[in-house]
């Protein structure tokens, strides 16, 4: 693979270490996390009596927005120069992919939501183009699974999301028109489900079983039918509006299960050493199952849905980002045993789903159920950082450029 090429203005000691194109995912893995705090610690306080409300399109926004989308771009630009032997990300794009998840929780916060998607859709804008560009470089889709498809999808979908829930801020901003519901979807759901199907398909078999990097797999026969995979999935959100929520739901866990399980082979168990080997693959089931239990009990959707957003959104990048910090850090021999770090963050974060899902299932003991459930996830994060923040903190570089 051809050795990674490092843009010279990142190498001068002006500029700041966690703008370092070597290590990008050590300034937007801690990020994400400190994002996710941002959206969860409001929770807690309200449930503490602190505070007098709880702000849920805040909550909803800095969970896909900040904290989950700080670290994909993180492993996105740690990852794709890796496996395609092109060039790591530039200043610009360094910033830009920093700056929109943390410009968005700003705007957020003030509730000015046209803004914070417009800011956000910038920011993706400069990723998409990153990603878009580094797999048609010459030889950079032979690198790749045809599935890995998804991941270009995933950002045009979350910057469609955005523009349509910006656009209904401007010309409708006390209702929920049609166009703000398609796009909170899109946002919410599609965004980072398609994420999960494209990463988990191309690394799955690798993290989970040991097994050697699809390269070259990338046909454009099988490039066009993930493609066709991918808009069916997608269509499943106008579906869900305009026909009906049990439909919508339907199409989007039958078109996530056949893609993530063949691609990923989800039928072969685990067989890497490793406890959070075996979380990534629970994880990557749960999303299918989740959205075939809002089909299922549509009434509950709501609560429902934090089986994908916390059992699989949540968990899938915690694992796979201590994976990152840890074999690029310098404490890989961590990674096969069953820490008691690994294995509190996974009962933390399923005890956070818990709550979650009673919040809509008892709404009279809502106050208990919130902050239980915010109090639960903010500790797995904090389990989380135990193991990877030494990591972060390690010697820049330490490893290959053709790690993964």
């Amino acid at each position: 693979m051809t050795a990674m090429r490092v843009d010279p203005r990142l190498q001068s000691p002006e500029v700041a270490s966690w703008l370092d194109a070597r290590d990008p995912w050590r300034a937007f893995f801690p990020l994400g996390v400190l994002l996710a705090w941002a959206g969860v610690f409001h929770w807690l306080l309200f449930a503490l009596g602190a505070i007098d409300d709880f702000r849920v399109a805040f909550h909803a926004t800095v969970q896909i927005q900040g904290f989950l989308t700080a670290i994909a771009v993180g492993f996105l630009y740690t990852f794709v120069p890796r496996r395609t032997g092109t060039e790591p990300p530039s200043s610009l794009e360094m910033v830009a992919g920093a700056a929109a998840p943390v410009a968005l929780s700003l705007a957020a916060w003030q509730e000015r939501p046209a803004l914070a998607q417009a800011l956000w859709t910038i920011g993706m804008a400069v990723v998409a183009t990153f990603v878009v560009r580094r797999v048609r470089s010459p030889g950079g889709a032979r690198g790749l699974p045809g599935v890995f498809v998804w991941v270009p999808w995933a950002l045009g979908s979350g910057i469609a999301g955005a523009a349509l829930l910006a656009t209904a801020a401007v010309l409708d901003p006390s209702g929920e028109p049609t166009w703000w519901k398609l796009g909170r979807g899109l946002l919410l759901q599609g965004f980072v489900s398609c994420l999960v199907i494209g990463v988990g398909g191309t690394m799955l078999p690798q993290l989970t079983r040991g097994e050697p990097p699809r390269r070259g797999a990338g046909s454009r026969r099988d490039a066009l039918a993930q493609t066709a995979a991918a808009v069916a999935f997608l269509a499943s959100f106008p579906v869900e509006v305009h026909v009906g929520t049990r439909s919508g739901f339907a199409l989007r866990a039958a078109v996530a299960a056949g893609v993530v399980v063949s691609s990923a082979r989800l039928w072969r168990r685990p067989s890497a050493p490793g406890l959070h080997r075996r979380l990534i693959w629970i994880a990557a089931w749960l999303l299918p199952l989740g959205y075939a239990a809002v089909a299922a009990v549509p009434t509950l959707r709501t609560a429902v849905l934090h089986v994908v957003f916390i059992g699989s959104f949540a968990l899938i990048t915690l694992c796979v980002s201590l994976h990152v910090s840890l074999s690029h850090g310098g404490r890989s021999s961590l990674l096969a045993g069953w820490t008691w770090q690994v294995l509190a963050m996974a009962l933390l974060l399923l005890a956070a789903l818990v709550f979650r899902l009673l919040v809509g299932v008892d709404p009279e003991h809502l106050t208990w159920w919130l902050g239980s459930a915010a109090s639960s996830f903010l500790l797995a994060t904090l389990a989380w950082a135990s193991l990877a923040v030494p990591a972060i903190r390690g010697r820049p570089g330490a490893f290959g450029a053709g790690s993964s």
